[in-house]
């Protein structure tokens, strides 16, 4: 028997997805009538009417839900009743002796119907006591499924495992259902093990939008749901891991290192110079802080809106995309203790082929002779003397990750709690990460009409770390730099400078051990949810929530590591503290073939931020590290204090006819206190789908299934400007009056008023289609997007004569266009073996449309001294194009030669050509799932296809160049002019060679397809432990990857903090990224 929430409309049957199981049990567990319920008063418009029109009323009316199987209701036969007035309880009753059914109201508000057993000869007679244990087609329990002996009303319902017991004789037949599966019958024997097949055109899910839930079938936007399920045996300590290559349309970049910073962006980068970021919110509190403190696996699911429909809702924060997430509840009646425990094992997964310290000597020795004798030659080739490097700064590290969660509640209570610990050390020696979280939430009924929601989330984390940014002192880049000759430590102990190559004198095990800081973090988030029930269809909910940061910033830097440096210190404590009360009256109302949604909102949002920060050079004495301010021989102090607040007005009406014909309109209108003149921006959206699936003329043919077309057009925008910057801020000087004497009355050049300035707009079109095969057993979803951003935020130089510096205009448009797409596929389905398979793509152009007519923006000097800028923004190219000399190859002489574009006979600017970029043209993701009676084999590919990185790593170990004075790369000796028939670099004993680090001759090619991930799991069932269900897991990250590029990794990125501008803008620039690591991951988790 099939059953479906009916939405009491033509060929509408829904019902919920997996994660909804356990709640769908609970209302068949409490099946009992409840007086309250069945006294509800109700009133027809006719005595006469079908049986659809009476769901649609009784829903209407009463809030109920009706839970039914097409084969034994048809909504289109006519009932008679004596009147028209009445309570529940006298309507269903009648309807159910029509009919021929039973009826169950129970206390989650459902009532449901099942059709009457006849009556046979063929009662159960009294046979032996059978088990059996019920799962879905991924191995999952399935709680609250019905098992029937057939002809009698012998029947039982599953456990919390899946697991049930019923009295029958062995090889008769049982009917076995459940909610949004397929029938079954099966004969009768001991120990049975039922898998169900999911009834694809029954399953509806509900989706978390901006401000409310909807049925996904209800949906005119585009948004992408990722359920915690799909990445549940994948090691992940930042949530937003998760949505690489699993959600269409969402690219993310991990820099790598322990607790290290995630960069996500959904459909492409609208801005040159701020952040292009997503939006997220948290149980309908935004968080600037993003998923930081977040424990993974409190999360139910995540939602990913990308049109202007499902992000205009959100304003002026929405431009760049929202990402919702919901965390998990308590369940009534169900108690739940879960122990989770993973412990990893990390390795670099690839490293740089270098010199050996013999082969070092040897080619030193060409470029400059006898500076190594014999008696050295034969002390590197034996290992006595001499580095690797690598070996010295990489190691296996090490990862713990322990959870503990309790759920449980009654009837009107429910409550989850939770703590976890998370402990990394890297792959790079003194280098680790730290992490305690709690969580806690309740929801309780508090009155017919009141609802109250509570949640508070704390973490702590401390991370101790170094510089692997685009800087000179990364320690990545002077390690792969240092010569193979030179020993780590000197003959008293103390650490040996490079005298043969190396871009910095700073030796990289000293600055690992001897420098020393500290990041601490403490993030408090809490919430307050009221729900006030007005009316049965109109609800008032309060929700007042509070995103609390204290971040902190420790640094010692010691005189071991060099004598030619001052020690030095800095302590700096960053305080932020956002506060936002929405208030939202949400009418849900349904009449015939119609139904209208209407939500209004008022919403205010307040945040302030206090810096504090003092540092210290030449310090007496470095024993008690970064606390001794006062021993610093000169020291400097900053404060400042900043606020912002915003208003915000949202209306939103979802209108549906017929189950065929979606409208959603959204409208709201932001206040911002960051701009003076223009403080307000309004930000309309609207959204038509059309549900080809539920036309007549689709019913006649079995092709296609649950088609639907989707059409959206809106503005979102952006205020990501700093408070005050639009104020014309004074500054001190004495240059005009000489002497000492401070005049206030200066404004430079960053502080230049811009009343004017006002909102950045995004205009988003969005074109989708979305079907079913083969029964729905192939799942396509396609998105055809464009994203035009117009009075885009972006810094103007001023020139010099009138105080020089940069301030902000509305200026700069970019387009971003592209498709995305999903495609799922039940591929295999049956009682033991599965395999799902889902690939999800996304095409991306990027392109810089206007600069209010300058030239260009060129891109953050990568190092100083040694590599300048390497990257620019210029009209007709992507957000992060190269700007290099086109390399054409080795002269005779051994010489590098570029292209003179120019003709003026020498390398100059006039040269350079825009060339490359870093974003892809298509980036991809493949996750295949078999599953075999208790076993689950996973596999997950990411890709990327047109992608270039700009590798100056391979430039500094493989170039004479600044304090780069000879090689490291062993490519770059013996792939050299004199040692190779095609060589690629100038001989080791040229001297006069023209080395740039702005050449195509290392922009490379960093397509790539990896093996993000291979999980392999197996459940031991309760029956088995007893006490418990466990599950066993096996993972490995980062197994394999096949590309053409020479550094560590192609997905790489040095630029990983905002300080250093627009990570959009520099993505493509490897510098020394932290190495990415294959991890294997051992899992345990157990619920009791």
């Amino acid at each position: 028997m099939n059953r479906y929430l009916s939405k009491c409309r033509k060929s509408s049957p829904s019902s919920y997805l997996h994660p909804m199981r356990l709640l769908l049990f609970l209302f068949l567990l409490l099946s009992t009538p409840q007086t309250f319920a069945q006294n509800k008063s109700l009133e027809i418009p006719t005595k006469t009417l079908s049986v659809g029109k009476l769901f649609a009323q009784i829903e209407h009316s009463t809030g109920f839900l009706l839970v039914y199987s097409d084969k034994d209701v048809d909504v289109n036969a006519k009932i008679t009743f004596t009147q028209t007035k009445g309570n529940l309880k006298y309507f269903l009753s009648h309807l159910a002796s029509e009919l021929h059914l039973n009826y169950d109201i129970t206390q989650n508000k459902y009532v449901v119907f099942r059709k009457k057993a006849v009556e046979t000869h063929q009662q159960s007679t009294k046979g032996s006591k059978l088990t059996g244990h019920i799962t879905d087609e991924k191995g999952e329990p399935l709680i609250g499924a019905t098992i029937i002996q057939k002809g009698t009303q012998n029947k039982t319902i599953t456990d919390m495992d899946g697991n049930f017991e019923i009295d029958a004789p062995k090889g008769s037949t049982l009917l076995v259902s459940y909610i949004g599966a397929k029938d079954k019958e099966i004969k009768a024997s001991e120990s049975m093990q039922i898998t169900m097949t999911d009834d694809i055109e029954a399953l509806d899910e509900v989706v978390v939008i901006g401000y409310g839930t909807v049925k996904k079938a209800d949906l005119a936007g585009s948004i992408a749901v990722l359920d915690s399920k799909s990445y549940r045996y994948q090691p992940i300590v930042n949530a937003t891991d998760a949505l690489q290559g699993r959600v269409a349309g969402v690219s993310v970049t991990n820099s790598g290192a322990p607790g290290g910073t995630i960069k996500v962006r959904v459909r492409g980068a609208s801005s040159i110079n701020r952040s292009n970021d997503p939006l997220y919110v948290v149980d309908g509190i935004v968080r600037e802080s993003g998923v930081a403190g977040l424990d993974p696996e409190d999360i139910q699911s995540m939602q990913v809106l990308k049109d202007a429909s499902a992000t205009a809702i959100y304003g002026s924060r929405g431009s760049n995309g929202v990402i919702l997430i919901t965390t998990k509840t308590g369940k009534a009646n169900q108690q739940l203790i879960t122990f989770d425990a993973k412990l990893g094992v990390s390795n670099v997964a690839k490293r740089y082929d270098t010199l050996s310290p013999y082969e070092f000597a040897v080619a030193y020795n060409e470029a400059h002779p006898n500076t190594f004798d014999s008696n050295q030659l034969s002390s590197f080739q034996n290992g006595t003397t001499g580095t690797d490097w690598q070996d010295a700064v990489f190691k296996t590290g090490i990862t713990q990750d322990y959870k503990v969660a309790l759920s449980n509640g009654n009837d009107k209570t429910q409550y989850y709690v939770s703590a976890n610990y998370i402990g990394q050390t890297g792959t790079v020696i003194e280098n680790n990460y730290n992490r305690y979280q709690f969580r806690a939430n309740m929801t309780s009924d508090v009155s017919k009409w009141l609802s109250l929601t509570t949640d508070i989330n704390f973490s702590h984390s401390a991370d101790k770390s170094h510089n692997f940014t685009a800087s000179k002192n990364n320690v990545l880049w002077a390690m792969l730099n240092y010569s193979p000759v030179t020993d780590i430590y000197d003959a008293n102990g103390g650490y040996n400078p490079d005298r043969y190559c190396a871009i910095t004198e700073y030796n990289p095990v000293a600055t690992l051990k001897e420098s020393r800081s500290q990041n601490r973090r403490d993030i408090l988030n809490a919430r307050v949810d009221l729900k006030f029930t007005i009316l049965p269809n109109l609800t008032f909910t309060s929700t007042n929530g509070v995103d609390y940061n204290d971040y902190k910033y420790y640094y010692f830097n010691s005189k071991k590591i060099s004598v030619n440096i001052n020690n030095g210190m800095s302590n700096a404590d960053t305080q932020r503290m956002a506060l936002q009360t929405t208030n939202n009256l949400t009418y849900h109302g349904q009449w015939g073939l119609h139904s209208l949604t209407a939500t209004g909102v008022f919403e205010s949002s307040f945040s302030k931020t206090r810096f504090m920060k003092i540092s210290g050079d030449n310090l007496l004495t470095e024993s008690v590290g970064w606390w001794n301010s006062t021993l610093a021989k000169s020291r400097q102090d900053n404060n400042s204090y900043s606020s912002w607040s915003l208003l915000s007005y949202v209306s939103r009406l979802m209108y549906n006819y017929n189950d065929r014909y979606l409208v959603t309109g959204t409208f709201r209108a932001d206040g911002s206190s960051k701009f003076s003149n223009q403080k307000w921006g309004y930000f309309p959206s609207l959204a038509l789908a059309w549900q080809l699936g539920n036309e007549n003329f689709m019913q006649h043919q079995n092709v296609i299934q649950n088609a639907k077309l989707r059409l959206s057009y809106g503005i979102v925008g952006s205020q990501a400007i700093d408070p005050y910057e639009t104020l014309g801020l004074m500054s001190q000087t004495t240059i005009a009056f000489g002497g000492d004497s401070k005049y206030t009355g200066y404004w430079t050049g960053t502080n230049v008023p811009t009343p004017d300035l006002t909102w950045e707009k995004t205009h988003q079109f969005n074109a989708g289609l979305d079907f079913g095969i083969l029964d729905s057993r192939i799942r396509f979803t396609f998105d055809y997007f464009v994203k035009f951003t117009k009075d885009g935020l972006l810094r103007k130089n001023m020139p010099n004569y009138d105080g020089g510096g940069s301030y902000w205009v509305n200026a700069c448009e970019v387009t971003n266009r592209g498709l995305d797409f999903t495609i799922d596929a039940d591929i295999l389905r049956s009682k033991d073996f599965s395999w799902n398979s889902a690939f999800t793509g996304t095409f991306l152009k990027n392109k810089v449309t206007s600069l209010d007519n300058i030239p260009f923006i060129a891109g953050n000097t990568p190092a100083y001294g040694l590599v300048g800028a390497v990257s620019r923004v210029k009209v007709g190219y992507p957000i992060g194009s190269f700007f290099l000399y086109d390399w054409t190859g080795i002269d005779a002489n051994g010489h590098d030669t570029y292209a003179d574009y120019d003709n003026s006979g020498t390398l100059s600017e006039g040269d350079k050509i825009v060339t490359g970029k870093a974003t892809p043209d298509f980036s991809f993701g493949w996750n295949n799932t078999v599953t075999w009676r208790n076993w689950t084999l996973s596999a997950f590919f990411t890709g990327a296809i047109g992608v270039q990185r700009l590798n100056l790593i391979r430039y500094t170990a493989a170039s004479f160049n600044g304090n780069s004075k000879f090689i490291t790369l062993r490519d770059a000796y013996y792939n050299s002019f004199g040692k190779s028939a095609n060589p690629i670099y100038p001989s080791v004993t040229v001297t006069d060679n023209d080395y740039e680090a702005a050449s195509t001759k290392w922009l490379e090619n960093a397509d790539y397809l990896r093996l993000d991930n291979l999980s392999l799991s197996y459940a031991l069932p309760k029956k088995v432990l007893r006490f418990a269900d466990a599950t066993l897991s096996l993972s490995i990250q980062n197994l394999f990857t096949i590309t053409k590029y020479k550094g560590m990794d192609p997905a790489g990125v040095s630029f990983m903090s905002s300080e250093l501008g627009s990570t959009d803008l520099n993505d493509g620039i490897d510098m020394g990224a932290y190495p990415l690591s294959r991890t294997v991951t051992f899992g345990l988790k157990v619920n009791f």
